[in-house]
C-alpha cells in the first residue's frame, strides 16, 4: 500500500529556528511575521544578493541532477561550491504567480493572483475592476534595509502592471519583439487593425531585428555586468534580479546550442511552432522528432548556461564572489507528453512544477551539499531576509533553508501549487492543485472533465512524479484524510490572505497593444472584458472570482 499521506495542519508561517529570525504574533491570527534581529559576533557580513530566474526550466536537465547530457556545466560547479535541492517546487506551472510567489514568499491562496484575466475583469457597468494582490515584495525589504535593488527581465508577465518592481531602483525589461517593443508594437498594431499592409512592410524593414526569435539573455547579461561594474567600492550591498527567458519556447538558440545535443537530426522539427494552431508537436508525433524537439531546448538550456558563465566570471574579477549569495532557480517547468501534454500552464505534475534550486554563498555557506528535503519557491524570500539580517514586516508561508545547509534536520510540511485553466470558449476554469509533503504527491482535479479525481505519486520511485499515478477512490481512507487536511490548510490559507498587506496602488487594466503582447506568445486568450461572479474573499484554492458554472 503507498504511505499515507499527512499534509500539516498549517502553513510554515515563522516556524523557522535560524538564530537571525524570531516569530512576532498578530494577535488571534496566530500569524508569524519574519524579523531581523541583531546579527550574531560570528556571522559574515550581509551578502550582496544575486537571483536568477531561468524561465521554463526543469530541474531533472540539470547535468549536475544526473541527467545524460551535459546542458548546465557552469551552473554544476556553482552548486558543487553551494548547496542544490533535489526537490523544489513551484506554487503552480506558469510565469506569472510563480514570481509573485518568488519575490512574495507567499502561495497562490494568499497573494491572490491566479490567472491574468483578472487584469480583464470588468462590473456590470463595464468599470475596471482591480485585482486584490496581497503581500510585500522582497525587493521592498532589502532596499529599506540599505541595499541597492535593480533588476531586469524579458518577458511581460514581469511587467509593473503586474505588480513587479516594487522596491527596485531600477526594473527595466527587455528583450523585445515587434509586438512589445514600446515604439514598434503599438504602430504594427495599429497597421494590422487598419488592414495596411505596406506600413506593416516599411515596420518590418525598419526593424528587421524585432522579427523572428529573439535572444534575449545576452543582453540581460551584459547589463547585469555594466551595472556591476559601474558600481564603486563601498557601496551598498545589492539586491539583483535577474529574469532569463531563452529556455521558453520556441526552443530556437544560436548556434552552436541549437543543434549541440542532436546533430545528426535530418527531419523537419526545428524548434518553433510548439503552440501555433496547427502546429507538428503533437502527443503522437515520432520519437525520433520528440527527441530532437527535446534537444532543442536543451539548447536553450545550455546557452542561458553559458551566457550565465561570463556573468559569473566579472562576480569573480570584481572580487564579489566569496560574499555574494547566488539563488539560481525558476518559476515552473516543462511538459513533453508524460501525462499527455506539452509546455506548460496545462497541469501540476511534476515536469511543470519541479524547479532547481541553487544557492551559493562561500562567505556563509560550505560548498557541496545536496538537500534531499522537498523545499519549494515559497522559501526564498525567507531565507534570503535571514542571509541579510532584513525585516519583512509582513506575513511568510514559507521557512528559512539556511540551517538545512549545517544539518538542521527539516521539520514536515506540505507544498501547495495551484492552477486555473480556461480552455478556449469557456468561462468556467478548470482548478487543479498539487500537495507535496516529502515524497508524497496527491494531485486534485478541483473542477473540469476530471472534477473529483484525486491521484497519489511516490515521488521515491524511479520515475516518481514523471510517472503514471496510483487513482484513490472515494471510499479509500487515504483520501478522506487528505480532504480532512485540506479543510485545515485552507483555514491557514485564509488567514494568511488576511493578514497580507493589499498594494497600495491599483493595478490598470491590459491594453489591446498588451494584450497583443501576451497573445504572440500563445497567452493571454479570451474575452476582454471578462465579467466574474465569485467574491474577493474566496481563496483561489476554492475558486476565487471565477465563476462555478456556466
Amino acid at each position: 500500500m503507498a504511505p499515507s499521506f499527512r499534509p500539516p495542519q498549517a502553513l510554515s508561517l515563522g516556524e523557522d529556528s535560524s538564530p537571525l529570525h524570531r516569530p512576532q504574533f498578530l494577535g488571534p491570527l496566530g500569524l508569524a511575521i519574519l524579523c531581523a534581529c541583531n546579527p550574531q559576533v560570528n556571522d559574515p557580513p550581509r551578502p550582496h544578493v544575486l537571483l536568477i530566474s531561468i524561465d521554463t526550466l526543469r530541474a531533472d536537465h540539470l547535468s549536475s541532477a544526473g541527467y545524460p547530457f551535459e546542458t548546465t556545466p557552469v551552473l554544476d560547479e556553482v552548486a558543487a561550491q553551494g548547496m542544490r535541492f533535489e526537490r523544489c517546487v513551484s506554487s503552480t506551472s506558469w510565469t506569472l504567480p510563480a514570481h509573485i510567489t518568488m519575490l512574495t514568499g507567499l502561495p497562490i491562496s494568499a497573494h491572490g493572483i491566479d490567472d491574468d484575466r483578472l487584469w480583464r475583469r470588468r462590473d456590470a457597468e463595464g468599470r475596471a475592476i482591480a485585482p486584490d494582490l496581497r503581500g510585500r515584495f522582497l525587493a521592498e525589504s532589502l532596499q529599506a534595509s540599505g541595499y541597492d535593488t535593480a533588476g531586469w527581465f524579458t518577458w511581460k508577465y514581469l511587467d509593473a502592471r503586474f505588480g513587479f518592481g516594487r522596491g527596485f531602483d531600477k526594473w527595466e525589461r527587455l528583450g523585445h519583439n515587434f509586438y512589445s517593443h514600446p515604439l514598434v508594437g503599438p504602430a504594427w498594431l495599429a497597421a494590422k487593425e487598419a488592414d495596411d499592409a505596406d506600413a506593416m512592410r516599411e515596420l518590418y524593414a525598419q526593424h528587421p531585428d524585432l522579427f523572428g526569435v529573439i535572444h534575449s539573455t545576452p543582453e540581460v547579461v551584459d547589463h547585469a555586468i555594466s551595472w556591476l561594474e559601474e558600481r564603486a567600492p563601498g557601496d551598498a550591498p545589492f539586491f539583483l534580479f535577474l529574469h532569463l527567458f531563452d529556455v521558453h519556447n520556441p526552443y530556437v538558440s544560436p548556434e552552436p546550442f541549437h543543434s549541440q545535443f542532436d546533430p545528426d537530426y535530418t527531419g523537419s522539427i526545428d524548434g518553433t511552432r510548439v503552440t501555433a494552431p496547427i502546429s507538428p508537436v503533437q502527443p503522437d508525433m515520432e520519437p525520433r522528432d520528440l527527441q530532437n524537439l527535446i534537444a532543442r531546448y536543451d539548447g536553450g538550456i545550455r546557452h542561458v548556461d553559458d551566457e550565465l558563465g561570463r556573468l559569473l566570471k566579472t562576480l569573480g574579477d570584481l572580487g564579489l564572489e566569496q560574499d555574494t549569495l547566488i539563488v539560481v532557480t525558476s518559476d515552473h517547468g516543462e511538459e513533453f507528453f508524460e501525462h499527455g501534454g506539452k509546455t506548460h500552464r496545462g497541469s501540476v505534475h511534476m515536469e511543470s512544477i519541479q524547479v532547481p534550486l541553487i544557492l551559493r554563498w562561500p562567505a556563509g555557506l560550505k560548498g557541496g551539499a545536496v538537500i534531499e528535503d522537498t523545499v519549494g519557491l515559497v522559501d526564498l524570500v525567507p531565507t534570503i531576509l535571514a542571509a541579510t539580517g532584513s525585516d519583512h514586516g509582513a506575513p511568510l508561508g514559507g521557512r528559512n533553508l539556511l540551517p538545512l545547509a549545517k544539518g538542521a534536520e527539516a521539520s514536515p510540511r506540505t507544498y501547495l501549487s495551484e492552477l486555473v485553466v480556461f480552455e478556449e470558449g469557456q468561462r468556467v476554469p478548470l482548478r487543479r492543485s498539487s500537495w507535496i509533503r516529502g515524497t508524497q504527491q496527491i494531485t486534485w482535479d478541483v473542477r473540469g472533465r476530471e472534477a473529483g479525481r484525486v491521484l497519489h505519486f511516490d515521488l521515491s520511485k524511479p520515475q516518481g512524479g514523471y510517472g503514471p499515478g496510483v487513482l484513490l477512490p472515494e471510499d479509500d481512507p487515504r483520501r478522506a484524510e487528505f480532504e480532512r487536511e485540506v479543510a485545515r490548510m485552507r483555514e491557514s490559507l485564509l488567514r494568511l490572505r488576511q493578514a497580507s498587506p493589499r498594494l497600495e496602488s491599483d493595478l490598470p487594466p491590459l491594453t489591446a497593444f498588451e494584450l497583443q503582447d501576451l497573445s504572440s506568445m500563445g497567452y493571454g486568450g479570451g474575452d476582454d472584458n471578462f465579467q466574474t461572479e465569485g467574491t474577493e474573499d474566496r481563496l483561489p484554492l476554492d475558486g476565487g472570482v471565477w465563476p462555478d458554472q456556466e
